[in-house]
């Protein structure tokens, strides 16, 4: 069996399957972070399928999934109703070689006001970077970071920002590893429970 990861910019038809991506990564990060009830608010308010679907038409925003494609040659399939955990049929209708698309990290950036803080024309900011957990460790996270500076160099940006919980020590590591350093705070709400994000930026 081959595996073979691929980037690939989302479109509005992958509202569907980025809520599903946003809700398991969000939850495997976060849980017991505040209460079932404030989790729940915050799935809803923020990866609901339409909403989804808006900020996938806002020209200021870019979504990226990171593909798990995987070759199982001479495996037989007797129906073609097999789906990897995604929702993705994984059967191509050949018997003798079985094809699975896994989506296993994603990246959500923000360009001019469709940043969440005004960080000025020459800035871009990286909302969401989040790894399925099964396929951490391999160096996806790295991967999608040095896929953002570069959309931040060709659009001839300057400074690349953004904000992670406060507790979210390995999180935090990763990013200064990669540069960042803290240039402020601001409020997170997890449902109504708020809470306090630090503010990271490095130069492009």
């Amino acid at each position: 069996m081959g595996h073979r990861f691929e980037i690939r910019r989302c479109g509005v038809d992958d509202a569907a399957m980025l809520s599903r991506l946003s809700v398991q990564t969000y939850v495997d990060t976060f849980d017991g972070t505040s209460s079932d009830e404030d989790m729940e608010r915050f799935l809803s308010r923020s990866y609901d399928e339409n909403i989804l679907r808006s900020e996938l038409a806002n020209p200021d925003s870019e979504f990226y999934v990171i593909e798990c494609n995987t070759v199982d040659v001479g495996a037989f399939r007797n129906d073609g109703n097999e789906h990897d955990d995604a929702g993705n049929d994984g059967h191509n209708g050949k018997d003798s070689c079985a094809r699975n698309v896994i989506d296993a990290a994603y990246m959500k950036l923000n360009f001019g006001a469709a940043q969440l803080e005004d960080m000025g024309p020459d800035a871009m900011e990286i909302q969401r970077l989040y790894v399925r957990a099964q396929y951490k460790g391999i160096g996806l996270g790295t991967r999608l970071m040095t896929f953002a500076l570069d959309r931040a160099r060709h659009r001839g940006l300057n400074r690349v920002w953004l904000g992670v919980w406060e507790h979210n020590e390995p999180a935090k590591r990763f990013y200064s590893d990669k540069g960042f350093v803290r240039i402020g705070q601001h409020d997170f709400w997890q449902g109504d429970d708020r809470q306090t994000d630090f503010l990271l930026a490095r130069e492009v």
